[in-house]
């Protein structure tokens, strides 16, 4: 997100995050918003009305960088663990690889009127581990995000098969392949 030096202004900052988590039973998509305002508000984005959940239920995120190139992105946000809604999206949903997008929300500082919602980031849920103090203590949950630019680092092993080669035009390139360096070849035989 970057404006030109004659259009930067001052401004202040929500966070939304949007997560497409699933049903447990029925694995049906049961999508949730967390910002880190005062109350529960309606946000239009990218066409579509959206809920988010505030009131406290972000307590911590890691600052947020840009770069240029297929670089893997990682940030950690900290939820309230006993937070209702946070309950519900961890306990009651399968947050599992979930597709997620965070917008930020601009405001101008002096009268508050909304400058936009512009999207910084969009990939999936890495892990959600829980960590619940003793009495008395803290407890929080920690969503690890990671970008969309990890699926490029994921190899394809079904293209590496020979069954998978031998459907294009009975390609044999991978017919041995299985043993390969396995085999003993003495030259001249």
């Amino acid at each position: 997100m970057t404006w030109p030096v004659s259009e930067r202004r001052d401004q202040y900052n929500r966070l939304l995050i949007w997560i497409e988590a699933r049903d447990h039973d029925t694995d049906a998509p049961k999508p949730m918003g967390l910002w880190d305002g005062r109350d529960h508000k309606s946000f239009l984005i990218d066409g579509e009305a959206r809920n988010y959940y505030g009131a406290g239920n972000l307590q911590e995120f890691s600052g947020f960088t840009s770069s240029a190139g297929l670089v893997v992105q990682n940030y950690s946000v900290s939820l309230a663990a006993f937070s209702p809604e946070v309950r519900e999206l961890v306990r009651g949903r399968n947050v599992r690889f979930a597709p997620t997008q965070m917008h930020l929300l601009c405001h101008h500082p002096e009268t508050g009127v909304s400058l936009g919602v512009h999207r910084i980031f969009k990939g999936f849920i890495d892990a959600a581990p829980e960590q619940i103090g003793a009495a008395g203590g803290e407890a929080n949950v920690t969503l690890d995000f990671v970008s969309n630019a990890r699926a490029l680092t994921r190899k394809v092993p079904v293209l590496k098969s020979h069954a998978a080669q031998s459907k294009r035009s009975d390609d044999a390139f991978f017919k041995y392949a299985d043993v390969s360096g396995s085999v003993q070849v003495t030259w001249g035989r």
